[in-house]
C-alpha cells in the first residue's frame, strides 16, 4: 500500500477515535493484551493486538532497509503525531514520538521524562510507624515492618499520577527464602490494618505459618491505607444531615446521591481517572508488591472480593504464584454484580427451611417461609411511623417510617451470622405475632440509632468510590432487568431488587470504563488452589465455590459446617489449622477432621430455650 504522512494520520485518528470500525468490540479486542505485552518494546510500552500503547501514545510502526516509520494518536488531547525516517536502524523512531507527543501536548507523563519515571516503579517505601498495632496481651510476638508500595495509576500510559499501597509484613525470620502469604481483603473496599487483625496471627489461628513464611498484608489501591484513599465522607453522615433537613423517600435518595456525585467530582478535579481502578490493575499491583519485596514466588489469600482478585491474579500472572487460597469464592463469569442476588437470597432462605425439617422441635414452632410471607406482608399498607429516642441524650428524637425494604434488609442481614441464622426464626415469629406496632419498635429503634450514630461516621466500612470504581468496571450494572428471578419469592426478588436500583445508581455515577470480555471467563491455572466455604454462606454460597473448583485442575474445597461467609476473618479455628497445613505445604494431603467438631446449630425457640438444648 503506498500511503502519505497525512493519510497515515487521518487512519490513526479514524482508528483510535473509535471512527473506523462498526462494532466498537473490534477495538477494544484490538487494546487487549497479554501480561507479557507490558514493556515488551521498552520502558511505558504494551504491545496489544496489532497496536502499541507507547507511553499513552497509540499507534504502529514499521521499518525496511534504510527506512522507518512510527505513528500514533493521543486520544485525551486529540494530537496525532507520525514522524518519518531514513534510519539503517530500527527503534529509533519508537523513541522520538512519545517524545514529540510531551512537547505538543505539554504532557510530562509522555515521553522519556515519563520513561523515567515508571522505571523507579514499583519501590517500596518504608515507614517508622505501622498503620495498626497489635492490641495488648495478644498472646504472641509479632516482628513488624510497613510501608507503601508505590505503583503507576495507570500501567496503559496516559498518566503519571503514582499509587501508594500500605503493607503490614509480619517478618518469620526467613527472609525472601521462601514464598510469603499475601492476604487481601473483601469489599471491594475493605482494610485489613487494624488491631483486631492481628488476633488471626496466633498460634491456633495462623499463628503457625510464620515459622517458615513472612506475612504480608496488601491494602488495595483506593482504600483507607492508601493514597488515594477514595472515600466520601459526606455519604458517611448522609443519613442525619438528610434527617437535619427534612429529606425522605426520594429526596433523600436525591440528596444523598448529589453527595457521593460531588465526591466522584472532587477527585476528578485533582487529575484522578477512576477508570484506572480497576481488577486488572489491581491484580498487577500484587505482583508490583511482590516485586518491590523481593519475593521470587507468593501465596495468595483473599477473601470475598479478595477471592475474585485472586481470580485475576491467577489469569494474568500464574508464574507468581506457588499456591492460592480463595476464601468466600464466586467465579469471575458473572457480569454483573447484581444478576445472582436474588438467587442467592432465595438460596438462603430454601437452606434456612431444610435446617428447619432436620430440626424436629423447631419444626413444631416455626414454618420459615410464611413467617417471612407474613413479616412481608406487615407492609401491605404501606410504611409504618416510627419515634426514636436516643437513649444518650433522651433531648434527640427521631421521627419517621419503617419500609418494606427495612424488613428485607433485617431479614437477610441476619443470615450473615451464626447468631443471626439462630435467632431468625425466633425474631420473625415475635415480629409477626406483636403486628405493625411491634415491626414499627423494633425495625425504627435501629432506623433511627443508625441515623443518630451517621452524625459523627467520617468513614464507613468500605472505601466508597473505590467500591463503586471496582465493581462497576469489572461486573457492570446497567439496568435492574439484569436480575436473575427464576423461582425466586417475593422476599428474594424485593433484596435483589433493591440492590439492583442501587448498583445501576452507583455505577451511572463512577462511569468508569468496563473490562473487556475476556475478564469474565473462569480461571484454569494450574496451581494448587485451596477453596474455603461455609455451609451457611448466603453471599457466596459453596455451590459458587463448587463452580470456581470445578475449572481449576489442582483444587480443594472444604466446606466448614456451621459457618457463614469468611471463614479466616470470623476466626474459624479449624479453617485456620487447615489453611495452615496448606500454606505450609500447599501439596500435602490435608487433614480436615477437624470439620467433626464444628458447631451445631441450635435454633431459639419462643420459650428462649435452644432447640439443640435437649441434644
Amino acid at each position: 500500500m503506498v500511503s502519505t504522512p497525512e493519510e497515515f494520520a487521518v487512519f490513526l485518528k479514524a482508528l483510535f477515535a473509535g471512527q473506523l470500525f462498526t462494532q466498537p468490540g473490534t477495538l477494544e479486542l484490538m487494546e487487549q493484551h497479554a501480561p507479557a505485552g507490558v514493556d515488551a518494546l521498552g520502558a511505558g510500552t504494551i504491545y496489544a493486538h496489532g497496536m502499541l500503547d507507547n507511553n499513552g501514545v497509540l499507534g504502529h510502526g514499521g521499518q525496511t532497509l534504510g527506512f522507518e516509520s512510527d505513528g500514533g494518536y493521543v486520544p485525551d488531547k486529540d494530537v496525532t503525531i507520525v514522524m518519518w525516517s531514513n534510519a539503517a536502524s530500527s527503534n529509533v523512531v519508537r523513541t522520538i514520538v512519545p517524545q514529540i507527543a510531551g512537547v505538543v501536548t505539554g504532557a510530562a507523563a509522555t515521553g522519556q521524562a515519563g520513561q523515567a519515571g515508571q522505571a523507579a516503579l514499583p519501590r517500596f517505601e518504608p515507614l517508622d510507624k505501622c498503620f495498626a498495632d497489635p492490641p495488648e496481651g495478644l498472646p504472641v510476638d509479632l516482628n513488624l515492618d510497613c510501608g507503601y508500595v508505590v505503583v503507576p495509576e495507570s500501567r496503559n500510559g496516559g498518566s503519571d499520577r503514582e499509587v501508594k499501597l500500605g503493607i503490614t509484613r509480619l517478618n518469620s525470620g526467613q527472609g525472601t527464602a521462601n514464598s510469603p502469604l499475601f492476604m487481601l481483603a473483601g469489599g471491594p473496599g475493605q482494610t485489613e490494618a487494624s488491631p483486631e487483625y492481628f488476633s488471626l496471627f496466633q498460634p491456633d489461628l495462623l499463628g503457625g505459618i510464620l515459622a517458615e513464611r513472612d506475612i504480608v498484608v496488601v491494602e488495595q489501591r483506593g482504600t483507607e491505607h492508601t493514597d488515594p484513599f477514595l472515600n466520601c465522607p459526606e455519604a458517611n453522615s448522609a443519613l442525619w444531615t438528610a434527617y437535619e433537613k427534612g429529606l425522605t423517600g426520594d429526596d433523600a435518595v436525591d440528596y444523598e446521591t448529589g453527595i457521593i456525585q460531588d465526591c466522584i467530582d472532587r477527585f476528578k478535579e485533582q487529575g484522578l481517572n477512576f477508570d484506572n481502578f480497576n481488577s486488572v490493575e489491581n491484580a498487577a499491583d500484587v505482583n508490583a508488591v511482590r516485586e518491590a519485596l523481593g519475593y521470587d514466588q507468593i501465596i495468595y489469600y483473599g477473601a470475598s472480593y479478595g477471592s475474585q482478585l485472586g481470580q485475576h491474579v491467577m489469569r494474568d500472572f500464574p508464574d507468581i504464584l506457588e499456591a492460592v487460597v480463595l476464601d468466600g469464592a464466586a467465579t469471575l463469569a458473572r457480569k454483573s454484580w447484581i444478576e445472582d442476588r436474588a438467587l442467592d437470597a432465595q438460596w438462603g432462605i430454601d437452606n434456612l427451611t431444610k435446617m428447619c425439617e432436620a430440626d424436629a422441635k423447631r419444626i413444631e414452632n416455626y414454618d420459615i417461609p410464611a413467617l417471612v410471607d407474613a413479616a412481608l406482608a406487615l407492609f401491605d399498607n404501606g410504611p409504618l411511623p416510627y419515634t426514636y429516642t436516643d437513649p444518650n441524650d433522651p433531648s434527640l428524637t427521631i421521627e419517621g417510617e419503617v419500609t418494606l425494604d427495612d424488613m428485607v434488609n433485617f431479614i437477610y442481614g441476619n443470615q450473615g451470622s451464626l447468631a443471626g441464622i439462630a435467632g431468625l426464626p425466633s425474631y420473625l415469629s415475635a415480629l409477626v405475632d406483636g403486628g405493625a406496632e411491634a415491626v414499627a419498635a423494633f425495625l425504627g429503634a435501629q432506623k433511627g440509632g443508625t441515623i443518630v450514630a451517621s452524625r459523627t461516621a467520617m468513614k464507613g466500612e468500605i472505601a466508597l468510590l473505590m467500591h463503586m470504581a471496582m465493581v462497576c468496571s469489572d461486573d457492570p450494572v446497567k439496568s435492574a432487568d439484569e436480575l436473575k428471578l427464576d423461582g425466586t419469592g417475593r422476599y428474594a426478588s424485593l433484596f435483589g431488587q433493591t440492590v439492583a436500583d442501587q448498583y445501576v445508581q452507583f455505577c451511572s455515577l463512577i462511569n468508569v470504563k468496563e473490562l473487556p470480555d475476556s475478564t469474565d471467563i473462569p480461571v484454569t491455572t494450574d496451581v494448587p488452589t485451596l477453596l474455603l466455604s461455609g455451609d451457611l454462606d448466603v453471599a457466596t454460597p459453596t455451590f459458587r465455590s463448587q463452580e470456581v473448583a470445578d475449572a481449576l485442575p489442582d483444587a480443594t474445597l472444604v466446606v466448614f459446617p456451621g459457618r457463614t461467609h469468611v471463614q479466616i476473618a470470623g476466626a474459624n479455628l479449624c479453617a485456620g489449622q487447615v489453611m495452615t497445613q496448606f500454606v505450609l505445604d500447599p501439596t500435602a494431603t490435608l487433614d480436615t477432621s477437624c470439620l467433626a467438631e464444628a458447631p451445631v446449630v441450635g435454633f431459639v425457640l419462643p420459650d428462649g430455650s435452644s432447640s439443640k438444648d435437649a441434644e
